[in-house]
């Protein structure tokens, strides 16, 4: 065999090698939902990725980085909802801080989540009350008054009782939890810190828009 036919040999084999690895397998890669949310908020032509989090999760922290990068480059016709799960003790009060946070602006809610995870996963900073998150809000340039009046507003016990109703809705066993198209559910996989969950979405993606 000359020497093009077997670089021509070992193209075709790395080619399928590469295709069947990355083609996703149901209940492996992805659950497919007994029954799809129906959701109106989301623009027809647009694929919704939800993401349930909480901002206590430890898991939710290891996956922040991928997600993130993900964000930077994410196909045009996707768009991302965060969801903050409530629940009791500091889970209450990180969701309320975060949906409080988009009420000011969804840019200072990016700006400020990397920054609340490193605080209490990395520097171990015990928030036990919501004086102490404001506090720590103001030290990082939020508008402390306006922190305050949105955290204990209707609005956002609204939004923190839609959270809830949406995870009831998904069956949420657990975060964190990426849904795509409100129907499917991308099975995460902690053991490599969430390494392959940027590949694995935009497929999951690309299988929903086919």
């Amino acid at each position: 065999m000359n020497n093009f036919l077997k670089v021509a040999l070992i193209v075709s084999l790395l080619g399928t090698s590469s295709l069947s690895f990355a083609t996703l397998v149901e209940n492996k890669d992805y659950i497919v939902l007994e029954n799809s949310v129906t959701d109106t908020s989301t623009e027809q032509e647009k694929i919704e990725v939800i993401e349930f989090f909480n901002y206590g999760c430890p898991y939710c922290y290891m996956m922040e980085s991928e997600l993130s990068d993900w964000l930077t480059d994410k196909p045009e016709n996707v768009e991302i909802t965060k969801i903050a799960i409530p629940r009791k003790g500091k889970w209450t009060e990180y969701a309320r801080f975060f949906y409080a946070l988009g009420m000011i602006s969804p840019q200072e809610q990016k700006r400020i989540s990397p920054l609340i995870y490193f605080a209490i996963h990395e520097q171990k900073l015990n928030f036990d009350n919501p004086d102490e998150i404001f506090s720590w809000a103001e030290n990082h340039n939020i508008d402390r008054q306006l922190l305050e009046e949105y955290y204990y507003s209707d609005e956002v016990t609204d939004k923190m009782n839609q959270a809830i109703e949406l995870a009831k809705d998904y069956n949420l066993k657990y975060v964190p939890a990426i849904y795509a198209n409100h129907q499917y559910q991308l099975i995460l996989d902690s053991s490599n810190h969430y390494q392959d969950t940027k590949e694995k979405l935009n497929e999951l993606i690309q299988m929903v828009g086919e």
